[in-house]
């Protein structure tokens, strides 16, 4: 039997005064639905317990839920479920409990009476803050539920993008082990089974096994102390990066490096999209700008970005400022000249930005593909070479051992 919870609430009753009261239910949609059986519509309903087990996890759905997520309640909204029952549905058929809680503390939320865009800005994680200003977006403009969906579609957007990123480079990367695999194998087991036979002839081995042999003996005598060293360096590594002692070289090198064209469409394509979404949603352009600054995921972007609000608030055209950017693609810059004419700057930012990501995704394929046979050729013409110098070297100290 479930046990009874004490909620107090705050109400409006049939006549439209202000009531407050207790009730008892086993859980807060059950005091929610009776209090609408008993004609009250409530504005703040609080469990006697902590709602902290309401709380979201840190860790918060991933991007694919949180797609999935919004996109649903945008679907249940459409087909006329409020709010509040949209998220009591999609919670209890959520399969991971971040997603579950996160719908159990907004609906709290909202039934407290707090504003849905800010229980929505204040429950999602960092990462995907543009929920709560895209629902805003669509409070102002009486599109709720395109608001969402409009959410919805960007962090797929953005997670499909990571996907083909991660697929386009898997396979180089899986031959590129593969071959450092092969090469350890050679040197750590199969050159020592062959040292002895030339080191026992009493001359000296040929001058590519010797190299092998010497190289061979290195890594096995040192081949704790070299663990211990890749591990005590990936460790600090990994500290650096959290501390982020080591996120401004690195970022320098991705945005002033050889990629610099491909990082630039994929980082200034993002935000152009999301601010291009935002501005077509009817948010104002200050607001927009300061959501798809923070969205940024690169420090280094953002720097060059944040001045841009700025110069807005002076009365500049946000092409011109687009234009001062470091490494902004001009293509996106083009198209916003465009939109400023034609009073549709937020589609062609958004159009501009997908065409960046779309040409940075050519590239990078184009990369791939010449990448994979490329590294096949030089890892296995390396492999060659030592298979050779390594038969040739027994060959000659068989010879030597014959005569």
């Amino acid at each position: 039997m479930v046990e009874a919870i004490r909620f107090d609430y705050r109400a409006i009753d049939p006549n439209g005064r202000r009531v407050r009261g207790v009730v008892l239910a086993g859980s807060d949609a059950e005091a929610f639905e009776q209090l609408r059986r008993d004609g009250l519509s409530p504005l703040e309903l609080k469990a006697a317990r902590s709602r902290a087990a309401v709380t979201p996890k840190a860790s918060g759905p991933t991007d694919r839920e949180t797609a999935e997520l919004v996109s649903s309640l945008a679907d249940l909204l459409r087909a006329g479920v409020d709010m509040r029952t949209a998220l009591s549905i999609l919670g209890g058929r959520a399969g991971r409990p971040s997603v579950r809680s996160l719908c159990q503390s907004l609906a709290a939320d909202i039934s407290s009476g707090e504003a849905i865009d800010r229980a929505f800005g204040r429950r999602f994680p960092p990462g995907q803050a543009l929920v709560g200003f895209m629902v805003a977006a669509g409070e102002a403009s009486g599109d709720l539920s395109g608001g969402l969906q409009r959410a919805g579609e960007m962090i797929q957007g953005r997670q499909q993008l990571r996907d083909q990123l991660i697929g386009i480079l898997a396979y180089p990367m899986f031959v590129l082990v593969s071959a450092i695999a092969a090469v350890l194998v050679i040197l750590l087991f199969i050159v020592p089974s062959i040292a002895p036979l030339a080191t026992d002839g009493g001359g000296a081995p040929p001058l590519a096994l010797g190299v092998m042999i010497a190289v061979s003996n290195f890594l096995r005598t040192n081949l704790g102390l070299g663990g211990v060293v890749l591990l005590g360096g990936g460790l600090l590594a990994t500290l650096m990066l959290r501390l982020g002692a080591l996120s401004g070289p690195l970022e320098l090198l991705i945005f002033e490096g050889p990629a610099k064209r491909t990082v630039c469409a994929v980082v200034y394509g993002a935000f152009s999209i999301s601010l291009g979404t935002m501005l077509a949603a009817g948010a104002p352009i200050g607001d927009a700008l300061r959501l798809s600054t923070r969205a940024v995921r690169s420090a280094a972007a953002r720097r060059r970005l944040d001045p841009i609000g700025q110069a807005i608030r002076q009365g500049r055209f946000l092409s011109d400022v687009l234009a001062e950017v470091k490494g902004f693609p001009p293509a996106i810059v083009r198209l916003a000249v465009v939109g400023e004419a034609t009073n549709t700057l937020g589609e062609m930012l958004v159009r501009g930005g997908r065409m960046e990501e779309q040409a940075a995704i050519r590239r990078i394929e184009a990369v791939g593909r010449i990448a994979g046979p490329a590294l096949i050729v030089v890892l296995g013409a390396m492999l060659g070479l030592l298979m050779a110098g390594l038969l040739s070297g027994v060959s000659a100290v068989g010879q030597s051992v014959l005569r």
